[in-house]
This record gives structure tokens, C-alpha cells and sequence, in this order.
């Protein structure tokens, strides 16, 4: 069945043209006033509707208002005399897809109402495949410590404005594409798509047109269609800018430029399109003081800033440890197929007073691993793989206190080294080798369980 396309404009000789070019393609309807359109809107449920923004009764914007109301994914494509990026950008910010100036080029309008007519059907399907992903990302499973409570609780504010930029800072690992997920998919039944881009891992000469597009011809090797860019591609949704502290200075300028206009050129191109996405950039790295030594451009810096949430890392949040642990344990319980449903008091101990240099990701990996390679209900001590490896536990936890991770794990641990000693013939400096554990530290272990070993030789 064929797709039906409002045409709403109040000049007779343009809503004719319009019509000769689009009906035999699509079923047609067409509205002069903003008041009929409405009406037509409401009793047809148009896939496309093409609005002009200068009608005589109504105000074209007011029109759309009235749109988005009626149907929030109203698919709508206005139609202005003026080329005026403020306009078209306003436009877009209340809803509309994309945007036609007049005179209309019928090839130019034949290809917007099948792109529009695309996306449409892309954005019902990404409604069927988002709702895992949406369930998945809930802010609730972020945890449990007062400054994440804290920093969820400013996400949420700020997830409900899809202009405001938002910088997400922490250490790699600590969660910063997460919390980013969790803001895309807050409070939205169809969020539009999440699209990621490593500024760290693009080539300095093609970061433009991975961001931006090129047409046809911009360069010897460019595609003969030309290619959208990253941020055409998360219209209706969200550009995530990992690690944008790497993206080149020239690069930086042009960013800059797109975020306070709101639009943006493909490379060799001279439309403007409007930016129809949020935008979420993140970073490991001390931006302020990137700045202070030129590696940044400052006025990028406090235009991205507008926002700053800080992930804490994972050992600044202990008390979130385990609650993430047992969250890890339940999903890889349902991909492997396994019945892990505790963890012993002493792997307890070791998980609360390892350092997790690499975060939440480390902590979700460790878990995975052992869920995928173990049998069992209990995880042990024995199952972590830094249990005899504690170089970063920190100083001021009583490192090394094997008398307070319980007799069952300083029996395992002693066996372990032990055995290893004996295969050295006592030699500490061999034994700590095998066991990848600093012969001082090796050392401590063997003092503190009673064994026996014996001098570098």
C-alpha cells in the first residue's frame, strides 16, 4: 500500500506542483489552510506531511505543535521561502524531520520523502529492538554510593533536554558509556539511535567526514553518492564522543561551530543540516589541563561543559562492589546457563580490598570469567585471579592481612605457595616468578602462614 503524503500550502501554484511531483508515487492529500491541515492530519494519519512554515491562517510552527501533539513521531518536513539556518534549526528543534527551500527541486523533494519515509520505518523497527537495550540500561543498576546516587540524580535532570551538552568524565573502565546509555534511552519509548564514536581511534584526516559526511565529489576516493556522517546518522538520538580529548585541534574548531549553531555542512557540501541529535562527550583525560597547554581549545572545553557528571572509580565506591558483582553473577548466570547464586565471605573480603584498576570493567570481565570457566553456587577465593596477585590492594587496607580473609582461603593460599616453593626447591626468588608476585611480597605471605623458604640463590 502506498504511502500517504500531506501537502500543506496556502499558494495554488506550489501545492499543484508539489502534488504532479510526488502523486503516482504516493497517495496524496492536500490542505491550503493550517486549520484544514490539522483536520486532514487527525482523519488520514499521513506517513509524510509537508508543511509549509509561511500559511496565512496559522503560523506553519504553530501547525507543527499541533502535530507533535497529536502523533509525537509525527514524520513532517517543512517547507520555507528562506534558506535561514535559525528558522530551519527552530524547525528541527520542535520535531521536524528535515526541510525543503522554495522553489522545491523535484528530484530534491522525491529524495527527502524517501529518506524521511526510511528512517520512519527505521525508527519502528529500533522501537522492537530497543526495549531490551532500554531495560538494560536503567539508572537504578548504576549502584547504590551516595556520589553515584548523586550524579544519576543531575542525569536525570539533564536527560530530559536533548540540547544541553553534557560531559561525562572518569577513569577508563569506570562506566562512562553506561551512565551515557542510561540518559539516551531515560524517559523515551523510541529514543532514535546511539551512535559512538571513538574521536581516540579515527585518523586525523578523515575525523571530518566520519563526523560530518562528504557529497559526492569531495575528495579522489569519496563514494559516488556521497556518505552521511556520524551525526546525521544519530538524528533522533545521541552522539556519543568517547575520548574527545584525542579529536584533532582542527577538528575542534568545526565542533565547536556545529554545537553553538546547531547545523552543520557535509564535507563539500552547501546545505546545511540541521543537527537533530544530543550530544554526550567523554573523556579519561584532564581536559583543563589540555587546555592550559594548547592540546584543547578552551572555548570547546566550556561549550561541552556545560554539564560535567563525574564517574567516580570503582575504589572511591566500595560499597558498590558487591551490589555490581551480584548484577554481573545474574546476567552471565543467563548466558551460561550456570546457578552461581553466592559469594563466599572470604572472596568478599578480597573483592572489597582489591583496587579494580580498571573499574567496572575489570569487575564485569572477572566475573565473567569465572561464571564461564567455574562450576558450582559459590564463588572462592580461589576463582579470582588476583587472590595470590594483590599488588593493587592499597597500603592503608591491611595488604596482605591473610589472618582476615578466614581459614579456608589461607589453607588454599598456602597450598598454592607451597607447592610452589617445593617445585623451587624453597628458592623465594624462583617461587615468586611462577607465582608473578614481588619476592618482598612473597615473602610477607610466607612469614604470615608459617611455610618454609629459603634466600635468593
Amino acid at each position: 500500500m502506498a504511502a500517504t503524503i500531506l501537502i500543506v500550502d496556502d499558494e495554488k501554484s506550489v501545492l499543484k506542483a508539489l502534488r504532479m511531483t510526488i502523486e503516482g508515487k504516493y497517495r496524496v492529500v492536500a490542505a491550503e489552510k493550517g486549520s484544514e491541515a490539522l483536520r486532514l492530519f487527525q482523519k488520514e494519519s499521513p506517513d509524510v506531511t509537508l508543511l509549509d512554515i509561511g500559511l496565512r491562517d496559522m503560523d506553519g510552527m504553530d501547525v507543527l505543535h499541533e502535530m507533535k501533539k497529536m502523533d509525537p513521531d509525527a514524520a513532517v518536513i517543512m517547507v520555507t521561502a528562506v534558506d535561514d539556518v535559525k528558522i530551519i534549526v527552530e524547525a528541527v528543534r520542535c520535531g521536524a524531520h528535515d526541510y525543503l527551500v522554495k522553489p522545491v527541486n523535484s528530484q530534491e523533494l522525491l529524495l527527502t520523502v524517501k529518506n524521511v519515509l526510511e528512517n520512519k520505518q527505521l525508527k519502528d523497527q529500533i522501537k522492537v529492538i530497543q526495549h531490551p537495550e532500554m531495560d538494560r540500561y536503567k539508572f537504578d543498576l548504576i549502584g547504590k554510593n551516595k556520589k553515584i546516587e548523586a550524579m544519576v540524580g543531575m542525569a536525570r535532570k539533564v536527560s530530559k533536554s536533548v540540547d544541553t551538552p553534557i560531559l561525562i568524565t572518569g577513569e577508563s573502565g569506570s562506566g562512562k558509556g553506561v551512565l551515557a546509555r542510561a540518559i539516551h534511552y531515560s524517559g523515551k519509548e523510541a529514543p532514535g539511535p546511539f551512535v559512538t564514536v571513538n574521536c581516540g581511534a579515527i585518523a586525523k584526516d578523515l575525523v571530518e567526514s566520519e563526523l560530518f559526511g562528504y557529497e559526492r565529489g569531495a575528495f579522489t576516493s569519496a563514494k559516488a553518492d556521497g556518505k552521511k556522517g556520524r551525526f546525521e546518522e544519530s538524528t533522533g538520538g545521541t552522539l556519543f564522543l568517547d575520548e574527545i580529548g584525542a579529536m584533532p585541534l582542527s577538528s575542534q574548531a568545526k565542533l565547536l561551530s556545529v554545537l553553538e549553531d546547531r547545523a552543520f555542512y557535509r564535507v563539500g557540501g552547501t546545505r546545511a543540516i540541521p543537527l537533530g541529535s544530543r550530544v554526550i562527550s567523554a573523556t579519561n583525560a584532564d581536559l583543563e589541563k589540555a587546555v592550559e597547554k594548547g592540546l584543547f581549545r578552551g572555548d570547546l572545553f566550556y561549550r561541552i561543559n556545560v554539564v560535567k557528571l563525574e564517574v567516580p572509580a570503582l575504589r572511591d565506591r566500595s560499597d558498590d562492589i558487591l551490589l555490581l558483582a551480584e548484577h554481573f553473577i545474574s546476567i552471565y548466570n543467563g548466558k551460561f546457563g550456570k546457578r552461581f547464586s553466592e559469594v563466599s565471605s572470604e572472596a568478599k573480603t578480597l573483592l572489597m580490598r582489591y583496587a579494580w584498576p580498571g573499574n567496572v570493567r575489570e569487575l564485569r570481565n572477572v566475573i565473567e570469567r569465572i561464571i564461564l570457566l567455574e562450576n558450582g553456587s559459590t564463588i572462592h577465593p580461589d576463582h579470582l585471579p588476583f587472590a595470590l596477585e594483590s599488588e593493587n590492594i592499597p597500603e592503608d587496607k591491611a595488604e596482605f592481612d591473610i589472618a582476615g580473609v578466614g581459614a579456608e582461603y589461607r589453607e588454599k593460599a598456602g597450598g598454592i605457595i607451597q607447592e610452589t616453593l617445593s617445585r623451587t626447591n624453597g628458592n623465594v626468588t624462583e617461587a615468586s616468578k611462577l607465582l608473578n608476585l614481588p619476592v618482598h611480597k612473597l615473602r610477607y605471605r610466607i612469614k604470615k602462614l608459617g611455610l618454609q623458604g629459603r634466600s635468593n640463590l
